[in-house]
């Protein structure tokens, strides 16, 4: 009787141990799960914030380009000062509707103004302003006669007409901010930020807008009138500074989720934040001040699913396990032991193939630098050694040819031959060397580049090569314009080489969509065995490649013709 007591004790023992076992199995592993999600989450926070910074600063370098840009449209347009005094008043409203689109495009509207003494108000007021009298802004959108000053800097011009919300007449100098602008460019001769609009209502909504002024200078020294330095301020070219304008245009089509703004410097105290980039810069006559700040929009876009993942596994694994604990006491030392094995074993599996596929790319890219560092190379010696010993032999053989003098006809016809095969070869080898180490591209300049290959490659291979640019457009950065030219190289190599044909196209062309750039032989085409790659399969791959660099699409197929066709999309600016 005592010993059927103890077997019922016993099994309410065993019981209790599993129900605890599990219990403990349970919390352990979802108190694990919570922290390896907590831990990747931090980590997931920092990448984003690194990230955030890394775009926020590209953002305002691409800011820093805008601006500049401005400016110098705006300096461009100081330099008709000088015009509109030679040419009639029709012949430079033609210049600037038919020359100035450019200009017209980046600026939206500028103008000029004149400094005038006092003792000459009347006469401009009568010849000089058309008529016009000088004006100030009267606060309620309206304008009203200028008070008496010694001085005054009416506008004169402006294009369109209207554009700078102002009427010609009025005076620069009717409003403070305005006023130190101009102080500012007697002072020093450089660029200055006046005021908002003045044609605005007070208290109606401002500040999106600010006039800068580009001072015109006449040196007593020289006795000419110049753009900027020291001297005395005869006028100035006018244009309003947008900052939002400027920010959308560098922002383009980038991530979502960043708020960026341009604010003057005040000097004051800013809170300091891991979401937060500012850089401080200068910009004429004022400090101003770049600020990007993440929404949460952003952080939505850049986070993964990988801690609710970790948790939502964790958890199921933690689960499982005490379920298993439960039914399968008796194994439960074994089964944990073997989800250790498999689990370490997925681990190091997974982080050996990331290093694999991690190694490949870093040799591919290793591969393209290299290759492209050598070409340069062979390039460069091809050009200083072989084509400058060509061309001093060239030269030499000219001096001994003069020295010798009149020979009979058959020497002299020897010596016109070795003298165009000498000048052929210095011509082939700076061909060669220019294929090898073309000179660097921009993104502006790629249509220059790949006119200048078509030709080089045609005179090389003795084939028809054209090129033919479309619609207007340039890519995304020079980066891009580099992997585009030397992918038309490859595939302009693989079709002399491979395609047998006689003629190829170059085109490229922008669309809605990007670019797109197109090459196309007439050559023999693909053979029956492959569908998407000829013999040399190598350099498909690294057009391939490149392509996926920039965040292109490559595909190659037959032409329509006939041959091969290779087209690559790629993102514009």
């Amino acid at each position: 009787m005592n010993s059927g007591a103890a077997e019922p004790s016993k099994a309410i023992r065993t019981a209790v141990w599993q129900v605890a076992l599990s219990a403990l199995v349970l919390a352990l592993g979802l108190g694990a799960t919570a922290w390896v999600a907590r831990a990747q989450g931090r980590q997931e926070s920092l990448r984003i914030e690194r990230e955030f910074q890394q775009v926020s600063d590209k953002l305002f370098s691409r800011t820093l380009r805008e601006i500049q840009l401005f400016m110098e449209v705006l300096d461009s347009i100081r330099q008709l000062h000088s015009l509109s005094d030679q040419v009639t008043a029709e012949a430079f409203d033609e210049i600037v509707r038919k020359g100035m689109i450019y200009q017209r495009r980046i600026l939206g509207a500028y103008g000029f103004a004149q400094g005038i003494p006092h003792d000459l108000r009347a006469t401009y007021e009568r010849q000089g302003g058309g008529g016009r009298s000088i004006v100030k802004a009267d606060g309620q959108g309206g304008f009203g006669p200028m008070p008496a000053e010694a001085e005054y800097y009416p506008l004169t011009y402006q294009a369109p007409p209207g554009g700078l919300g102002i009427p010609v007449g009025y005076d620069f100098g009717a409003r403070a901010e305005d006023r130190a602008a101009i102080a500012s460019m007697k002072q020093v001769g450089v660029f200055a930020l006046g005021g908002t609009p003045a044609g605005m209502a007070e208290g109606a909504a401002g500040g999106e807008e600010l006039y800068m002024f580009a001072p015109i200078v006449y040196r007593p020294d020289s006795g000419k009138i110049s753009s900027g330095g020291r001297g005395e301020l005869v006028g100035f070219a006018v244009g309003l500074f947008q900052p939002n304008r400027v920010l959308a245009t560098a922002m383009g089509d980038g991530p979502q989720g960043i708020l960026a703004r341009l604010e003057m410097d005040t000097g004051s105290a800013r809170p300091e934040s891991a979401w937060r980039f500012e850089r401080e810069f200068s910009l004429a006559n004022q400090e101003w001040r770049f600020v990007a700040e993440a929404d949460p929009a952003y952080w939505a876009a850049a986070r993964s699913r990988s801690p609710k993942i970790v948790a939502v596994v964790g958890a199921g694994v933690s689960l499982a396990l005490a379920g298993a604990l439960l039914l399968m006491a008796g194994r439960s030392r074994r089964v944990e032991a073997l989800v250790g094995r498999r689990t370490a074993e997925l681990a190091e599996v997974n982080r050996k193939l990331g290093l694999v596929m991690e190694e490949r790319r870093e040799l591919e890219d290793e591969v393209l630098r290299i290759s492209g560092h050598e070409k340069a190379r062979i390039g460069r010696d091809l050009h200083d050694s072989l084509g400058q010993k060509l061309t001093g032999a060239m030269y030499l053989f000219g001096a001994v040819r003069q020295r010798l003098g009149a020979a009979d006809a058959a020497t002299e016809a020897d010596a016109a031959q070795i003298a165009a095969t000498l000048k052929e070869a210095v011509s082939q080898v700076r061909r060669i060397a220019r294929g090898l180490a073309p000179v660097a591209l921009t993104n502006d300049g790629l249509p220059d580049a790949l006119r200048r290959l078509a030709e080089e490659a045609s005179a090389l291979f003795q084939k028809d090569i054209e090129f033919y640019a479309e619609r207007e457009g340039k890519p995304r950065d020079v980066g891009t314009a580099e992997h585009l030219y030397l992918i038309v190289q490859e595939a302009v190599n693989n079709a002399v080489k491979h395609g047998g044909g006689t003629r190829i196209v170059l085109t490229l062309d922008y669309d809605e969509r990007g670019g797109v750039l197109t090459i196309e032989d007439n050559g023999k085409g693909f053979s029956a065995a492959r569908k998407d790659d000829r013999e040399g399969g190598n350099g498909l791959r690294i057009m391939r490649h490149r392509a996926e660099v920039f965040g292109g699409e490559l595909q190659v197929g037959p032409g329509p013709t006939g041959g091969v066709r290779v087209q690559c999309r790629f993102p514009k600016a």
